[in-house]
């Protein structure tokens, strides 16, 4: 979603992401936030973002009603979505693992 969100804010002519925070009234490190990915939006919030880009809800979510599907796997690199298939492919045991260890990694990754 980080992605696409970046994407409407520029299509909206917000080349700025603080000034654009400011704009719609939100602190700069929150919208950061949501902009790298590393937070989630709440259903208030990203209705809000809706009507500061003018677009919909489901734009910014990635919904695609033709298909009834998010659009996300277009946003995945090549290494995402090779762990996106493989965790897809798997038994429901190894899709625990593979959560487990990727939880495992982010957290460590925060810390340095």
């Amino acid at each position: 979603m980080n992605i696409r969100l970046m994407k409407l804010r520029k299509a909206a002519g917000f080349s700025n992401r603080d000034e654009f925070a400011e704009k719609i009234g939100v602190n700069k490190y929150t919208y950061r936030s949501w902009e790298s990915g590393a937070a989630m939006m709440n259903a208030e919030q990203v209705w809000n973002l809706a009507l500061a880009l003018g677009c919909s809800p489901n734009d910014i979510l990635g919904w695609n009603e033709e298909t009834g599907d998010f659009d996300d796997m277009d946003e995945l690199s090549s290494d995402e979505q090779e762990i996106v298939d493989n965790y897809r492919e798997s038994s429901p045991e190894w899709q625990q693992n593979i959560s487990m260890t990727a939880r495992a990694a982010a957290s460590e990754s925060k810390r340095k």
